[in-house]
């Protein structure tokens, strides 16, 4: 990913609990047939080392060629465009304010069934945990035992993570605080967000 230095962020903690909070994101890899991506939730887990655990339909094709291959995970934020009208100087061009991390590693899949069920409930413990009334893997047995036959695990180890935080670091203060006001009378992307993003950065 291109980060030029005012963008780029360096705080890896950071990183990660942007991870947990915007953790569907894009699996890409490349075989000889070219490249291919897939939508998924990914858990963030924390052991000696930051991976990646997510699991994929079997029916994909994507899983039978990237077992032991270096793929990229893509994790998408907030994002709104920016009009250059609201800017106070002028030479200034439009453009588009957002928060991306990229995620790079080795693959491994998983076909064994005792590390396909954990893959799952931790999924599930995870997603659920903020709901009042939870869903339990265990609530029903006999679908999660279906739900096995249909679906491959996998683990990315991962490499290197980069994060992008496009807020315009690069302009001045007064632009930034016109942004930020423009940005609060809009109703179109993640305006607002990106507007609160850009406040923690004043």
């Amino acid at each position: 990913m291109f980060i030029p230095k005012d963008f780029k962020v360096e705080d890896q903690q950071k990183i990660l609990e942007f991870i947990k909070d915007n953790s569907f994101g894009i699996l890409f890899s490349q075989d000889d047939e070219g490249p291919h991506a897939t939508h998924l939730p990914f858990i963030l887990s924390q052991k000696d080392k930051p991976e990646l655990i997510g699991h994929i339909a079997k029916a994909n094709p994507q899983w039978k060629t990237i077992h032991g291959k270096k793929v990229l995970v893509v994790f998408s934020g907030p994002h709104s465009y920016i009009s250059a009208s609201w800017y106070k100087e002028k030479r200034n061009v439009p453009t588009w304010n957002y928060v991306a991390v990229h995620v790079q590693g080795t693959i491994e899949i998983i076909k064994e069934e005792t590390e396909l069920l954990s893959i799952l409930h931790q999924s599930v413990d995870f997603y659920e945990k903020d709901f009042e009334n939870p869903w339990k893997m265990d609530n029903e047995p006999e679908t999660v035992s279906r739900l096995l036959n249909g679906i491959i695990g996998f683990r990315i180890v991962i490499d290197s993570i980069e994060g992008k935080w496009k807020l315009n670091q690069n302009k001045s203060s007064d632009n930034k605080k016109e942004v930020i006001k423009n940005l609060r009378k809009q109703d179109i992307y993640d305006s607002h967000e990106i507007a609160d993003l850009m406040e923690k950065d004043l």
